[in-house]
């Protein structure tokens, strides 16, 4: 089976202009719906940080183009993950409008749900070239980002039983059983979340 890669479209708003890229975060966090743009994972998933990648890397345009350091159109929403492992990589036209590196699509401007896809074990994957580059360079084959997707899938299983529980009376029947599947769901998500974040954290494994 096969499952979109997200179910958004990001828009950026923000019209402010700030001196230190960093001020823009919140301004991100709410345009990239608190997803990292190059995996999607949520930033309340995770106990670190999320971070601001420049999509033209700073070493590429940092003696020519200064101004992309706090354009806001070159600032992405990313876990630590994916921002170290992009780093600076770049090919293409720092001058180039709209921005462009033609290493990574640009999250902002394409439809990642065009390009990637998960398979029912979340997996990322692609039929396009460029997307399974960037599979390859951002490490999006990494056991993590299953982990991460099949928690978030229990979680949203969990909800909605919940909420066909709360239209019913506790006492009948369908809602005791309901109780009991949403229990056996709650265990699977602390085991695999258990194992998704040992493994997030573990910062001996390889990127």
């Amino acid at each position: 089976m096969i499952y979109p890669f997200r179910n958004f479209q990001i828009v950026r708003t923000c019209s402010k202009k700030f001196n230190n890229y960093q001020d823009y975060k919140s301004y991100l966090q709410n345009d990239f719906k608190c997803r990292c743009a190059y995996c999607n994972l949520k930033d309340n998933q995770i106990t670190t940080y999320f971070e601001i990648d420049h999509y033209i890397p700073k070493k590429s345009f940092e003696n020519n183009r200064p101004e992309l350091l706090t354009l806001y159109d070159n600032l992405v929403y990313s876990c630590k993950k994916c921002n170290i492992a992009k780093s600076n990589k770049f090919e293409g036209d720092i001058y180039s409008s709209p921005l462009d590196n033609q290493l990574f699509y640009n999250p902002s401007i394409e439809d990642f749900s065009l390009h990637f896809f998960r398979d029912s074990s979340g997996t990322i994957s692609s039929k396009d070239a460029k997307a399974a580059n960037m599979i390859r360079e951002l490490r999006l084959y990494r056991p993590i980002h299953n982990l991460a997707w099949i928690c978030e899938q229990l979680l949203d299983c969990r909800e909605n039983i919940e909420l066909k529980m709360r239209s019913l009376n506790s006492n009948d029947v369908l809602y005791k059983k309901l109780e009991i599947i949403k229990n056996k769901i709650n265990d699977e998500f602390i085991k695999y979340y258990t194992y998704f974040i040992a493994n997030y954290n573990n910062n001996s494994l390889p990127l």
